[in-house]
């Protein structure tokens, strides 16, 4: 005789689970019981999968690929960036982490050797950039865009220049003679420069340092954050609060420029303030920065919604 939990149970197997049901069950905590008597074998052996990594085995082979990529590139990011220490004789050039197999990273030394004295004489644009990466950052870095038209045409512009491959793919070009520590320092000078132009142009007229560094502070700490953010978490909350960073530094330079008065500045940089200071709060509550992060990043709000509050409204 079949009693009725078995009934139920054969009646719940022969219905097939939805996919939002397997991304659900794959998500949630296991209850043995509840679990099979839901699914099927065959939906259970599926779920199973999705809980150790992938959905299925094409995916989690390029999932594999794409990790040991990564980790390769790290290992050839950290041996030139030990090889660039003390550098003023090689433009060593290493794979970036692109699909496009064309594209090469040079950092250091090599990235204001290439961007200032060789791709201007060999028609190419070059321009020193931040880098983006995550980790072991350089301070000076650049990219190079089809490596074996740069490889075929180099020995044109560099006399006597010697190029070596290693087998992780990275060129070596090393130089017939080592660059003056002069040239050296002119070449950083040359990006130094270019930077301070670039800031003198764009920072805001007759600033108070006091409240234009505390707004430093808040978007260096913010918006490296925000950008890390899982999509859902980035376009509930992140999105509005890096809106509010950029808006608190348009109306302040708004206000040095004279183009609006200093109590409708006053209350517009505070009105954005607040929203930083609700999303800083939800992430927190959400446990998706912890509350040590949050915490410092909320006294630098605070102390930029204080000066504002003094300088622009009165209030102490």
């Amino acid at each position: 005789m079949i009693t009725p939990e078995e009934k139920g149970k054969k009646k719940n197997k022969d219905v097939a689970a939805t996919p939002l049901m397997k991304r659900v069950a794959a998500a949630a905590p296991n209850n043995k019981k509840s679990f099979e008597k839901t699914f099927s074998k065959p939906e259970q052996e599926e779920i199973a999968r999705k809980r150790v990594g992938g959905a299925e085995p094409e995916q989690d082979s390029v999932r594999l690929a794409k990790a040991e990529k990564r980790e390769k590139y790290r290992a050839i990011k950290r041996r030139v960036k030990e090889m660039e220490i003390g550098n003023q004789d090689r433009i060593i050039a290493f794979p970036s982490l692109s699909d496009d197999d064309r594209w090469y990273k040079l950092m250091e030394f090599s990235a204001l050797y290439y961007a200032y004295r060789l791709a201007p004489r060999m028609g190419r644009k070059a321009r020193i950039l931040q880098d983006s990466d995550r980790f072991l950052k350089s301070q000076f870095a650049t990219s190079l865009f089809n490596i074996e038209d740069f490889v075929a045409k180099i020995k044109d512009y560099e006399e006597g220049i010697k190029i070596d491959k290693s087998k992780d793919g990275v060129y070596i070009f090393t130089l017939p003679r080592p660059i003056t520590d002069d040239d050296y320092a002119a070449l950083r000078r040359t990006e130094e420069t270019r930077r301070e132009r670039l800031h003198n142009v764009l920072k805001p007229k007759d600033m108070d340092p006091a409240i234009f560094n505390a707004l430093l502070m808040v978007e260096r700490q913010l918006l490296p954050r925000i950008k890390k953010l899982e999509r859902g978490y980035y376009d509930a909350v992140g999105k509005t609060m890096a809106e509010n960073v950029h808006r608190i530094m348009m109306i302040y330079g708004m206000l040095t420029d004279g183009l609006v008065g200093k109590d409708d500045a006053g209350m517009a940089i505070l009105e954005n303030v607040n929203s930083l200071a609700a999303g800083l709060i939800l992430l927190a509550e959400l446990r998706t920065w912890p509350y040590e992060t949050a915490a410092l990043i909320g006294e630098n709000i605070n102390t930029l919604k204080k000066l504002v509050l003094k300088d622009f409204i009165g209030k102490a």
